[in-house]
């Protein structure tokens, strides 16, 4: 081979893998790619003082490491997400350019009916509630899901007979002890460390960023139209509940654990409780098997892929899902005037990053129709669900740490 052919086969293998849609190791074929590095190696003597073939040779080589590497690693951790916050609950938060009065309010998409909102609320509140859904539920099931399910309110008038009865609250002049006593003796409570959270969610956040991420969720108080699975003779179905008082997800009470000579708190250990109105409508779902499944690799998305993707995609069985611009600036609460501009960040932010780690499987665009612009999904239609839980179960539960003195242990 002269240095011309040597030149030509570099080139045609530089655009081949130039054309691997990003992230590279997730579309990128093994084989393939250990194919062209052995053809690259022939091309040493030609081309070895040329900058590009080196570079060329070391990001095959890291991809083929990655590819390998995931292969080998243990399947990625799991969690549930009750299907009620994910459909009830829009994202709204305060920042600049944007304005927001609290309480905020919008329109429920299905009943037309008001709901509020009383401060932010982002991707990471809701990754929140995915955690401590998931850990009530190892917790209820004894370190693994609970087999059957089961039913907190009867019918529609039990949630609203709930409503007329106040929520006890801890406060500040509380002594911890009362507290925890309070909290032990309760019917629906959880407790974790910071480790614990680390590990559900796959992120390394310090213990004050997980103390604030909690109490940031804990403050938010909604008056919502919740879907809430009631047990009727056909079997489960799915009702609307309007909440006509305003409710918190959960109480929390941080009790710390390791703290430095300086007063700085290395590590806490947490008790949630349920206690308020949406906290047992939460509950209630999460038993009655109202949830779906997502990998803790989705809370490495950009806040707006996920937000997009619980309003639109988790909760649904659609291969194919068709939405008007003007339905998710509407319920993502995006304010950008500019359409071109809204059109790109819907689809740099949102679509592409779905897109390229398995969300989705495509989008396209069109102008067709009355409506303006619209984004065409397309997906894999979810499995049996049964399935997927007895395989996701498996690798989830399995050497949780839930046990005895560790989630909601005593």
């Amino acid at each position: 081979m002269n240095e011309r052919q040597a030149m030509e086969a570099f080139t045609k293998i530089f655009y081949d893998y130039q054309s691997i849609r990003d992230p590279k190791y997730r579309h990128a074929n093994l084989e393939d790619l250990k194919d062209q590095l052995v053809v690259l190696y022939g091309l040493k003597d030609d081309l070895n003082e040329i900058k590009n073939y080196h570079d060329l040779i070391n990001g095959i080589t890291q991809t083929i490491r990655h590819i390998e590497r995931n292969a080998k690693s243990e399947k990625p951790w799991i969690n549930v997400s009750e299907r009620g916050i994910n459909k009830a609950i829009q994202p709204v938060v305060k920042k600049a350019g944007h304005p927001v009065e609290f309480p905020f309010e919008w329109k429920d998409p299905k009943s037309g009916r008001s709901c509020y909102i009383n401060d932010n609320w982002d991707a990471r509140n809701f990754m929140v509630m995915d955690v401590v859904g998931y850990m009530l539920l190892l917790k209820e099931g004894g370190d693994a899901l609970p087999k059957e399910p089961s039913f907190i309110f009867n019918d529609l008038s039990s949630i609203g007979a709930r409503e007329t009865v106040p929520s006890p609250e801890s406060s500040d002049d509380q002594d911890q002890m009362s507290v925890l006593t309070r909290i032990l003796s309760s019917r629906f409570w959880i407790k974790f460390t910071d480790s614990d959270f680390k590990k559900f969610t796959c992120r390394d956040y310090t213990s004050t960023q997980i103390l604030n991420l909690l109490h940031d969720t804990s403050k938010v108080e909604f008056k919502i139209v919740f879907p809430i699975r009631i047990m009727e003779k056909e079997g489960p179905k799915e009702k609307i509940c309007q909440m006509n008082i305003f409710s918190r997800p959960f109480e929390l009470w941080p009790v710390d654990k390791d703290i430095r000579n300086d007063g700085i708190v290395q590590s806490r250990e947490y008790y949630i409780l349920f206690n308020t109105v949406l906290g047992e409508l939460f509950v209630h779902n999460l038993l009655s098997k109202n949830y779906d499944w997502i990998e803790n690799r989705f809370y490495m998305l950009p806040a707006g892929a996920q937000v997009f993707y619980r309003q639109f995609i988790i909760h649904n069985n659609y291969p194919q899902i068709s939405l008007n611009l003007s339905t998710i600036k509407e319920r993502l609460h995006l304010c950008d005037k500019n359409t071109t501009n809204l059109i790109r960040t819907i689809e740099d932010n949102i679509l592409k990053p779905l897109r390229d780690h398995g969300f989705i499987d495509s989008y396209e665009k069109t102008n067709e129709g009355l409506m303006g612009t619209k984004f065409i999904i397309h997906r894999s239609k979810k499995g049996n669900q049964a399935d997927v839980i007895n395989d996701i179960a498996s690798i989830s539960t399995e050497g949780s740490g839930v046990r005895k003195g560790g989630i909601g242990g005593s």
